[in-house]
């Protein structure tokens, strides 16, 4: 990878060089799976190194058709946000304050937990469609409204576009909703099992990386995550009452304060962890600049400003992109 004249261009001066492994700022070298970065150059370096990897100049739009039993269906328009993940823990506060009897305050709470997350799962089951396949095309073509007046057309017949890639995915009970952001999520319960992605991510990322995101998905759901997720909550729950109708309501009552914030950011905390684990589970190049393209915001805020990037890490339910990014390449031998 030779990024010598890429260097030149922005002006920084000095002399860049790639090698097997590193970057070499002015003689410093920069160890690319395991960066220390101390100055601005080196940063600079390290980021122009990333946006090589995933820089993809062929194609600037993407039509993608969903089909179920032959026929091509549209995808209805759905947010995804993962900060949903917290509205089981949430609802748990309320029943732990207004209950005061300690065994109907348990009881309170585990349906509190249980049902909203069957809410959540019932409510985005009924919206998504889960279909058969999809067809991705990419191309060049700079006529947008063209392409959103015409895709039937062009799903039937994509040559009227000139130069384009076509890609056929067997989505095999795949549920897709309309949202430009870049989005994935699994669901699991007794009655069924859901992965949701958007079309946004499907136009971001090229074939193989759609499907290491997807295996990604399916890693949460082959280590139960959500089950775990689950048993912590309502674990975390009856322990909190105890405490609360023992211990705290003796002492002073700020301590379900702290308690509340303790809980929420091992939480998170055991969020992340599970993000990691299907990361593993997936582990490919592929999964790595997927991550890179769907959080370079990230991957920038967390090269430029680390410390105030760790900061917000706290409160974060997914780790930072760029740690994410290292461990695939780490533990992959990539």
């Amino acid at each position: 990878m030779d990024l010598g004249e890429k260097w030149r261009e922005l002006g920084l001066g000095g002399r860049l060089e790639v090698g097997e492994g590193f970057l070499a700022v002015d003689g410093k070298v920069v160890d690319l799976r395991k960066p220390r970065l101390r100055s601005l150059k080196e940063r600079a370096a390290y980021l122009l190194y990333l946006k090589e990897i995933i820089r993809d100049e062929r194609y600037n739009a993407a039509i993608i058709g969903a089909w179920r039993s032959g026929k091509l269906v549209e995808p209805p328009e759905m947010k995804i946000n993962t900060a949903f993940l917290f509205l089981p823990f949430i609802l748990t506060v309320p029943a732990a304050l207004l209950a005061h009897h300690l065994t109907l305050q348990i009881l309170t709470g585990v349906v509190a937990i249980l049902s909203s997350y069957i809410a959540l799962y019932l409510i985005i089951k009924s919206k998504c469609i889960k279909i058969d396949f999809l067809t991705i095309i990419k191309t060049k073509y700079n006529d947008i409204e063209f392409l959103k007046k015409n895709k039937k057309k062009i799903l039937e017949n994509p040559s009227i576009l000139g130069d384009y890639e076509i890609y056929h995915l067997n989505a095999r009970g795949l549920c897709v909703v309309k949202d430009r952001a870049a989005n994935a999520l699994s669901l699991e319960a007794p009655f069924g099992s859901l992965i949701i992605v958007t079309t946004g991510l499907l136009a971001k990322l090229t074939p193989e990386e759609v499907e290491a995101a997807l295996r990604h998905e399916e890693g949460h759901i082959k280590l139960h995550h959500m089950y775990k997720i689950l048993i912590f909550l309502i674990s975390e729950f009856i322990l909190r009452s105890y405490l609360i109708y023992y211990v705290y309501s003796n002492i002073s009552l700020y301590l379900i304060g702290l308690h509340l914030i303790g809980a929420s950011l091992l939480y998170t905390s055991l969020i992340r962890l599970y993000e990691y684990e299907a990361d593993k589970y997936a582990g490919s190049r592929h999964l790595a600049t997927g991550l890179l393209k769907v959080g370079w915001n990230d991957v920038v805020e967390d090269v430029l400003y680390p410390g105030y990037s760790k900061l917000k890490f706290l409160v974060k339910t997914h780790p930072n992109t760029l740690d994410r990014v290292l461990r695939i390449w780490t533990s992959s031998g990539i």
